[in-house]
């Protein structure tokens, strides 16, 4: 892992997930492995929403009982429990009658009209807030609006650009925004939230200082898809600011780019379980029990100052983890822990196997299609030891690792043989018996005694390790792969904009109106190019 990465990793999950588990993908990933760690028995399967859109869900079994789970969400959560929590208005009406305190405000669906909706706004006073009631990850929620031109500007792009129908304004409030994560009566922990934003260091520009920031949040596996991109909300609320993209702020001055803090837009997590006083661990948990059937859960909230009272802006059936396990400041939570020790309380004290699944060969036959479900073989029972050897030298490196690949496997060993970036093999293995791995050492060195060998370094491991053995390529780092990943969908996107707004140039009126003009301009440049090369 790299030397820069500021991050705190829980051990068991240090370079534990897939690229496939990332981002997004996490809270399934990791949930899912701390069942099957512990001796579940784990199906991923497909289901179809949302207009025939292919979802991934999976179950955890033992001898007695199955539970099903999307994301972080488990069955224990009641169908109406999701479907409130769905709706952003709905959950207000809940909470309001169970005396739950919420921002003021109301819903508007798509046969009000614009004014209305400016006039309710101007009514409650600025600066208010505008969010669709079905929106996820911060789509469509504009924070701290401060006037009737910003106002009537993001009415219309709310409804006509992102097309949404229903759409709350409600008074936005001031104060920090904590994520707080409730299992029935419990409060495990919370995170504040921070809008994007960059500190400065007196040499580098906005732009580049948000470059680098991106370059380390695509080491953090919940965040190598969530960069900050500058769009319209940055660029206006640099200007208002005072300042530019190429505007370089001095060392230590913190610059923040968003209003709203969803870490899917650039936002940061930090770990605030030690702020959490009596009055908003009351809170809510008062918020869980406002709707039906809601056992565990996420709470947004807008704390005080003082932390003694709190305004409920969002209740989340099936909140993301990633910011829990992955922080960018403090300590990690480990929250897929607690929900598997809640529905499989029998396994609490079972040892967790330290090997992990490939999520994406996991995957491939379900998003391909050509599966329905995929079961997983469960990691061998009992303690695991591993070695680590680093052999430097010259021999025949193609028919050692031939041969190291046949034995491990013969012997159902884990671990991969690789060459590194210094030109040495690694070989990592791991298995249920020691003597085994001793013998497998004791194989390694007998198959290059008669070899040039510099140097053989031997230690013990005792790291995550994929379960199965392999062969690492000597291709690019994890992280690399990320920001390849990552920049290929940016072009996509700024691809796919190019050429729908050529495609608008080239059918609109007035290109065709200037037609014969540039066809006119077009021939006098050959002429002139015809004369130049005489």
């Amino acid at each position: 892992m790299e030397a820069d990465v500021k991050y705190k990793w829980l051990p068991h999950l240090e370079d534990a997930v897939p690229l496939a588990g990332q981002g997004k993908r996490i809270s399934t990933y990791t949930v899912s492995l701390e069942g099957w760690r512990r001796g579940l028995h784990l199906q991923f399967y497909s289901v179809f929403e949302d207009g025939n859109k292919l979802k991934v869900r999976y179950s955890l079994s033992d001898d007695n009982k199955t539970h099903h789970f999307q994301l972080s969400m488990g069955d224990k959560v009641s169908q109406q429990a999701f479907d409130i929590c769905d709706d952003k208005d709905l959950t207000k009406q809940y909470l309001g009658q169970h005396n739950v305190p919420v921002p003021q405000g109301e819903m508007f669906g798509k046969e009000t009209s614009e004014e209305e909706m400016v006039q309710y706004g101007l009514s409650l006073g600025f600066p208010i807030v505008v969010k669709p009631t079905d929106g996820n990850a911060g789509k469509g929620v504009f924070a701290n609006i401060q006037s009737e031109k910003h106002l009537r500007e993001v009415i219309p792009h709310v409804r006509d650009e992102l097309d949404f129908d229903e759409i709350i304004i409600e008074k936005y409030i001031t104060g920090e925004e904590f994520r707080i994560y409730v299992i029935e009566d419990k409060v495990l922990g919370a995170m504040n939230r921070r809008p994007a934003n960059i500190t400065g260091d007196g040499v580098s520009s906005i732009r580049q200082l948000i470059h680098e920031k991106n370059r380390m949040r695509k080491i953090n596996p919940h965040l190598t898809s969530r960069l900050i991109r500058v769009d319209r909300e940055i660029e206006r609320i640099l200007e208002e600011s005072g300042y530019t993209l190429n505007a370089i702020p001095k060392e230590g001055e913190l610059v923040f780019l968003r209003e709203k803090s969803n870490l899917s837009t650039g936002g940061d997590a930090v770990n605030v379980s030690d702020q959490l006083t009596p009055e908003i661990i009351q809170i809510a948990i008062d918020a869980g029990k406002a709707i039906p059937g809601l056992s565990h859960y996420g709470v947004d909230m807008i704390v005080s100052d003082d932390r003694k009272e709190g305004v409920i802006l969002e209740v989340n059936s099936r909140p993301g983890l990633g910011g829990h396990l992955f922080p960018g400041e403090g300590v990690p939570q480990d929250f897929a822990k607690d929900i598997i020790d809640y529905y499989f309380p029998e396994t609490k004290d079972t040892e967790r196997s330290s090997l992990y699944f490939d999520f994406d060969n996991v995957l491939e036959p379900i998003k391909s299609r050509t599966a329905k479900n995929v079961n997983l073989f469960q990691p061998p029972k009992g303690k695991l030891y591993g070695r680590k050897l680093v052999i430097s030298g010259e021999f025949d490196r193609r028919s050692f690792r031939r041969k190291i690949n046949s034995y491990a496997r013969e012997y159902e060993m884990h671990g991969h043989i690789e060459e590194t970036e210094e030109n040495e093999i690694e070989i990592i293995i791991v298995g249920v018996d020691e003597q085994e791995i001793i013998n497998f050492k004791n194989t390694c060195y007998e198959m290059v005694q008669d070899e040039e060998i510099d140097n053989i370094e031997e230690s013990e491991w005792n790291k995550p390790t994929q379960i199965g053995f392999f062969t690492k390529s000597k291709e690019l780092s994890k992280s690399e792969v990320n920001e390849l990943i990552i920049d290929k969908e940016q072009y996509g996107r700024e691809n796919a904009y190019l050429t729908k707004k050529h495609e608008q140039v080239i059918k609109s009126r007035a290109w065709k109106a200037t037609f014969p003009v540039r066809f006119i301009l077009q021939k006098i440049k050959q002429g002139v190019r015809s004369i130049s090369n005489k």
